[in-house]
């Protein structure tokens, strides 16, 4: 309902703020004020049609409101002006706050300081504190809240909870008949499903949260939600992953968000004791511009909401990687060897020759003198033909140049030359796994570790080959025998992530999730360690964890497509269609040839009534899979096709 008249014959609309379920928020005019300033009116229809239970919950409300002004005026809230009540309906006005929200804030994504968190909590505790000492709590606390004044920089808290009080706990957002989603508020409100947080605690809970967020500079999605199980553990994984703070801060955050009554605190003022134990902070945060600042029609913004959908007709994908070190020697590698040749040879004119061409030719190519370095190491073949170093040099170049039989060739000269060294078997079989000769790759690895029987990496490796093949339990022994080897937390962090998808493929789940977790301990910075945990976890249906993971897998690396299609996947879930359209259409700029985007969001588009887009969509699908001969995936995709030009023709679908 837009507000053309005047409420109370006093405040006359300007615009919609936000619409939730029971309430909506207007700027307005005051014209009971000389300056005719704004304000913000919060028009709650009470969810309640019987008289009796109408006036119950209206006597609370206004009680409620009076208790919010018998406390008083300070800079640090919003003023309240006036109550209306018409009817059903009841309007509570506040005075309009120049400036952004926290959220706003928020948004950068960018780690905050422990100085920057705890003048936030020291703040922010401050204006709690405030409140609780007349027996009030906010209950409605979340980073739209809380206003960074315009003029004076300092944090002003707003829009008290006023239905929580009612015993009719405010639903979340409008989900078309869905109830499996959350909406970001939930995040920071846990006193509607969570009863052990007492009125205060709850309060405590949110500024926790908002900290925490502060902190890693995760965004809201990123962040645990108190449903998970394993949410206390989430969120000390995340501190200690993400964030710079030290132990004594992370206890206390800890304490302020944990569902246990024996660890929280009773108020504001027990935290803000606890703080000065911590280093000195600088003075408060200055106002700063946000990166998205708000229009001056005020503060509020809405939350994204979410709707219902189908299943995936396509099993999500995952790469698995070849181990760090790629196909080939690194430069350190080479040294090594170039410096023990110069010692072996030192006295020999042409090795020294043959030594300060390798030199040179390394030095070209970490130039990206590509061609410069090529003809150096020609020179050195030339001289000598058997050179191992020297052939596994350009068998690189030649790969990177597009020459795969010449790469492999040299590779397989310097075997010949010298059938003892693991490490050339070990660059064979990389090679021969890019070419998708598995047989090969594996039968190399294999040879490799009967030459080096602790090469971590050559298991790695061909678990990743035996995988490909389809052979999950050989694949779990590789990987499982690279854990066991592994000295360095890289090479642990691979083999853990792979035995997480071949338990997954195995459908251990419990195991899976446990290598997972496992992985992003030893390797938090890797997107794809996320991404794989995602997975499971969606595999397991903990759609708001894996939603959590795929959007932390996506801010470490925001270029990779696969962390989009799959979130994407799992908000179809959860029932969000605009979300899920969103990221198919971010997977596919980012990788115009990905089919199983093309196919989801065909199908997306033909669940939204587009059937035009569908068929698009699903022509470009059947058009790649024949492209690559996957007379599979062309069939489903024309079976598809089948059924929307004929359901587009009005005829009986097949």
């Amino acid at each position: 309902m837009v507000v053309k008249r005047l409420i109370d014959g006093r405040f006359q609309f300007i615009r919609v703020v936000s619409t939730k379920a029971y309430t909506k928020t207007y700027l307005m005019t005051d014209h009971g004020s000389s300056a005719k300033a704004k304000c913000i009116v919060k028009h709650l229809q009470l969810p309640a049609h019987n008289t009796i239970t109408l006036k119950f919950l209206n006597d609370l409300l206004a009680k409620r409101v009076n208790l919010l002004k018998r406390m008083g005026e300070y800079e640090a809230i919003a003023k309240n002006l006036s109550t209306v009540q018409e009817g059903q309906d009841f309007y509570w006005v506040r005075d309009y706050v120049p400036g952004h929200s926290l959220l706003s804030e928020l948004v950068e994504q960018k780690p905050r300081s422990e100085a920057d968190v705890q003048s936030f909590l020291r703040e922010s505790l401050g204006i709690l504190d405030l409140i609780q000492r007349h027996g009030i709590a906010h209950q409605n606390l979340h980073p739209n809240n809380l206003i960074r004044h315009r003029d004076r920089g300092d944090l002003v808290l707003v829009d008290f909870g006023l239905i929580q009080d009612t015993g009719t706990p405010e639903p979340g957002p409008e989900t078309n008949g869905s109830s499996s989603s959350l909406s970001p508020e939930s995040a920071y409100l846990p006193q509607v499903k969570h009863r052990q947080y007492t009125r205060f605690a709850a309060d405590h809970f949110a500024l926790g949260m908002i900290a925490i967020q502060m902190a890693t500079g995760l965004s809201n999605e990123a962040i645990p939600r108190l449903s998970q199980d394993d949410f206390v553990d989430q969120i000390k994984l995340q501190l200690d992953e993400c964030s710079t703070l030290g132990n004594p801060l992370k206890d206390i955050l800890l304490r302020m968000v944990s569902p246990q009554a024996e660890s929280q605190f009773h108020q504001a003022k027990d935290i803000l004791l606890a703080l000065p134990d911590l280093k000195p902070t600088p003075p408060p945060i200055a106002a700063t511009a946000a990166v998205n600042p708000l229009p001056e029609e005020n503060s509020a913004m809405d939350f994204e909401e979410r709707s219902p959908v189908a299943d995936d007709p396509v099993p999500a994908r995952a790469t698995r990687p070849l181990h760090r070190s790629t196909l080939w020697l690194g430069a350190g590698a080479a040294l090594a060897l170039l410096v023990a040749a110069a010692v072996v040879w030192l006295r020999i004119p042409q090795t020294m020759k043959v030594n300060h061409l390798l030199q040179q030719a390394e030095t070209a190519k970490q130039m990206g003198q590509k061609n410069d370095s090529l003809n150096y190491l020609n020179r050195v073949l030339e001289l000598r033909p058997h050179n191992s170093e020297a052939l596994a040099q350009r068998s690189t170049l030649l790969w990177e140049n597009g020459q795969s039989e010449a790469a492999l060739q040299d590779l397989t000269n310097a075997i010949e030359a010298h059938p003892d060294q693991a490490v050339t078997y070990y660059q064979r079989g990389n090679l021969r796994f890019q070419l998708g000769d598995l047989q090969g790759a594996i039968a190399d690895y294999g040879e490799a570790l009967q030459h080096k029987d602790s090469y971590t990496d050559a298991y790695v490796n061909r678990g990743n080959a035996r995988a490909e093949l389809g052979d999950e339990a050989g694949a779990m022994q590789d990987y499982t025998a690279a854990i066991n080897l592994a000295k360095d937390p890289e090479s642990k962090a691979d083999a853990y992530l792979n035995r997480c998808l071949s338990r997954s493929n195995l459908n251990d789940q419990a195991a899976a999730l446990s290598d997972c977790t496992e992985a992003v301990n030893l390797r938090p910075n890797n997107s794809l360690a996320y991404e794989n945990r995602g997975l499971v976890k969606r595999r397991l249906n903990d759609f708001q964890g894996a939603i959590q993971d795929f959007s932390i897998a996506i801010q470490i690396d925001a270029s990779s497509p696969e962390p989009y299609y799959n979130r994407g996947l799992t908000r179809q879930d959860l029932g969000d269609f605009a979300g899920a359209m969103n990221d198919f259409n971010q997977t596919i700029k980012l990788n115009p040839n990905h089919p199983f985007a093309y196919y989801d969001r065909g199908l997306l588009h033909a669940e939204l009534g587009d059937i035009d887009s569908a068929i698009a969509d699903l022509e470009t699908v059947a058009s790649a899979c024949l492209d690559v001969s996957r007379l599979g995936c062309f069939d489903d995709a024309q079976y598809q096709l089948e059924r929307l030009r004929a359901a587009k023709a009005g005829e009986p679908t097949p």
